[in-house]
């Protein structure tokens, strides 16, 4: 063999193995929250089409705000997936859902999502702090979330609070993970609909 055809045989072979290490890898599955309104979240709690509500901003651990799903591996160990995805970003999914639970269960369509602004008067606005949220596959979801309502300047905290969550993970896949963490969220975001409720019926 010519040495040009052996250097052409020698690239084409280099070729193949990186097209096997680098190319057949599978791509990431990607998900979203899911709102729970009607379910995790409970019944509407009131019928306040008047009230016009802010949600967010909200504080999330580092470790957490990232594309990968991450789950809890001991007391200690989290790991991040990289081929299980968030289809935005965990930030954005927590205030969409929570928003949009929050319309439903107060019985109005006027919620402005951080970071856009209100074009009606708000009433209340919903401040997050998120401590954790992660699942242990096999296991459960914890959500520990530290949620403040402000009236509608957000310069006055009308209640503060914390929840803590533990949702049941029904199976050992990652939509079942993801849908326990929507059951978690309902379930915080019903809480905060009932205090909103309290508030607006003083």
């Amino acid at each position: 063999m010519s040495s040009g055809s052996a250097l052409r045989a020698l690239a084409a072979g280099a070729a193949l193995l990186a097209a096997g290490c680098f190319g057949s890898s599978a791509a990431p599955d990607y998900y979203t929250l899911r709102p729970q309104a009607g379910a995790a979240a409970g019944s509407p709690v009131a019928s306040r089409p008047e009230l016009g509500l802010v949600v967010g901003p909200i504080e999330l651990p580092r470790y957490l705000d990232r594309d990968e799903i991450v789950t809890r591996d001991a007391a200690y160990a989290i790991v991040p997936w990289d081929e299980h995805r968030w289809g935005g970003s965990l930030r954005s999914d927590v205030l969409r859902v929570l928003g949009d639970d929050l319309g439903t269960l107060l019985g109005t369509t006027r919620v402005a999502v951080y970071p856009v602004e209100p074009l009606f008067p708000a009433s209340y606005r919903v401040l997050l702090d998120v401590l954790e949220f992660e699942g242990i596959a096999g296991g459960s979801v914890t959500l520990r979330v530290r949620w403040t309502v402000t009236d509608g300047t957000g310069m006055q905290a009308l209640a503060i609070e914390q929840s803590r969550v533990e949702q049941p993970i029904v199976a050992t896949t990652f939509g079942a993970i993801v849908a326990a963490e929507s059951a978690a969220l309902g379930t915080v975001t019903g809480q905060i609909a009932t205090k909103i409720a309290a508030l607006a019926a003083r």
